[in-house]
């Protein structure tokens, strides 16, 4: 089936019948996406979709059904993951969805029954995941129209560098952090992940059917491509492969650095919410015009009243932890992805015994007593559809601060002088391109390596390890250095020369541009495989109508 897409796509072409003229042009580009149902990771695949739409390709997008209406608001066509008897459409994720599957799906990958879902849900079920959805994805794949011409895909899914793979057309991975060596693992924890039954008998399986073994060059959450490898940063920021496992598997790939993939006119998600329900998009939900108050709402951000205020010379501040500590992660342990941040005092609790609640409890407590201290400052926190039950024991807001179930992240960063932030790359990225100083309290992670990085660049300050160095009294500090306006401020000055380095990565129209190389060179290098550029005259005739084959005879008889 492979060899036969290959052969249709090389001998594309067809014969105008008003002028009888031999035109070789190539169908239309059919670009398909894979993504999972996270905000971080949809977000940038957006503006690059409308971009390759207003391109004249068409697109369509494989990702759980909650994000269908934001998918087709960018132009592309969505598609759901299909599994053996359950109607579950996404990426597994969350304990509702192993549940949804059902455990003969779970018991035919290797899954034993009664192991505990910490050993092999997220991520750690990366592999089986691919073995559940290929065969109806490859059905699904198939019968597209026009055939597919590229797969552009979340690194983390392995079912996309299948299906490319068994497919013949080129896979593109789009890395929506600052580069591979954020996930970089201890070789133990590797090592223990892939020996499990549940990744080795789905490894085999996979090997077996399509020809492709997935952790040769690959490792759980990096299934990158051979082809073209796509990062959204910047070269000072990027972080190459680093650990031994990443080096050896996959430390030859091309990564190419894009910068921050954001359109204000393209639709995004604002709020995911549980993952269980469709997310709140930006430009929905009804403006609060009347005040801006403490009290938690839902209501959209009233933009206007912002630049008034910012114009009556009040300093705007943006605090928000993002959407994973503040909703998916609500009720549950932070867990092994927060340890490289857990120094602590003496005697306390990890980090990773926290649970989003406690954690985003512990953050706001500080955020509010150093914004009571500054009333200059109008601080604007997005909290997640959780916020009500965040403010439940801490103590109370201040009069200067609004409090958001979720805000236009995009609309609103430039009415800022400040972001206090968990440093999730989007966010990060999004600020820096504004120019914006940042206070990073990091969570888990890629978003240690960027508080790091950032704080090394001069661009803004870290509390890393959170539960040792923030408080009250050192976020005030930051905020007071971040938001200085007597005599040069620094953090201004380095996220300024940042904010040129990442808009000369070129952005949506540099990843568009990758995308379509990427496309153009697999089709010659098909061409020169199947020998396309020496094809004589009648095996071209075969490959057309014979109407147009005898308007192209007539045309060179006379």
């Amino acid at each position: 089936k492979a060899q036969t897409a290959k052969q249709y796509r090389a001998c594309e072409g067809f014969l105008r019948a008003d002028t009888g003229t031999l035109t070789m042009a190539p169908s239309q580009n059919h670009v398909v996406f894979m993504n999972m149902a996270a905000t971080g990771h949809m977000n940038p695949t957006l503006p690059l979709v409308a971009e390759l739409v207003a391109r004249g390709c068409k697109v369509s997008y494989f990702v759980e059904e909650t994000m269908r209406a934001v998918v087709e608001a960018a132009g592309a066509t969505w598609r759901p993951f299909r599994y053996p008897g359950s109607d579950f459409t996404g990426i597994l994720r969350n304990p509702s969805d192993f549940e949804a599957i059902g455990e003969e799906n779970l018991r035919a990958v290797g899954v034993p029954q009664s192991t505990p879902i910490a050993s092999y849900g997220f991520p750690w079920c990366l592999v089986y995941n691919a073995q559940l959805v290929l065969p109806n994805l490859m059905d699904d794949l198939q019968v597209l129209d026009p055939p597919v011409s590229a797969i552009v895909y979340e690194p983390f899914l392995a079912c996309a560098r299948v299906a490319a793979h068994a497919l013949g057309v080129p896979p593109i991975s789009l890395f929506t952090m600052t580069g591979p060596g954020v996930l970089s693992m201890p070789p133990d924890i590797v090592e223990s992940c892939e020996k499990q039954p549940w990744v080795q008998q789905p490894r085999r399986w996979i090997q077996e059917s399509y020809g492709l073994d997935v952790l040769e060059n690959g490792l759980m959450m990096e299934f990158y491509s051979p082809t073209q490898n796509l990062v959204t940063s910047f070269q000072e920021l990027y972080m190459p492969p680093s650990s031994e496992h990443q080096i050896k598997r996959f430390g030859h790939f091309p990564f190419h650095c894009v910068g921050a993939l954001v359109d204000p006119r393209v639709k995004r998600i604002e709020n995911a919410g549980d993952g269980a329900n469709a997310p709140s998009l930006s430009g929905e939900g009804t403006v609060n015009t009347l005040t801006l108050t403490p009290e938690f709402s839902s209501a959209a951000l009233p933009l206007q009243q912002i630049r008034e205020a910012r114009n009556s010379d009040r300093r705007i501040v943006l605090i928000s932890l993002g959407t994973v500590v503040t909703q998916r992660m609500w009720r549950r342990p932070l867990g092994l992805a927060s340890r490289r941040n857990d120094e602590r005092p003496e005697g306390s609790r990890s980090i990773t015994e926290y649970t989003g609640k406690e954690f985003c409890q512990y953050v706001y407590e500080a955020c509010f007593e150093a914004v009571r201290q500054d009333q200059n400052l109008l601080a604007i926190f997005a909290m997640g559809s959780n916020g009500e039950e965040a403010l439940e024991g801490i103590a109370p807001p201040p009069c200067n601060a609004i409090l958001r179930e979720s805000v236009a992240q995009v609309e609103l960063l430039p009415l800022c002088d400040a972001f206090v932030t968990h440093g999730g790359a989007n966010s990060m990225h999004e600020a820096l391109a504004l120019a914006l100083p940042q206070a990073i309290i990091p969570v888990f992670g890629d978003q240690i390596y960027n508080a790091d990085a950032l704080a090394s660049s001069g661009a803004g300050i870290s509390f890393r390890h959170p539960l040792k160095t923030l408080t009250a009294e050192t976020l005030q500090s930051a905020l007071h250095s971040l938001l200085q306006t007597h005599g040069p401020n620094t953090y201004k000055s380095a996220a300024g020369r940042l904010s040129k380095q990442l808009a000369a990565a070129g952005g949506v129209r540099k990843a568009a541009d990758l995308v379509l190389e990427a496309m153009g060179a697999a089709r010659l290098h098909e061409n020169e495989e199947e020998g396309a550029s020496a094809t004589s005259l009648p095996t071209l005739l075969a490959s057309v109508s014979g109407q147009a084959c005898q308007v192209y005879e007539k045309s060179v008889q006379q």
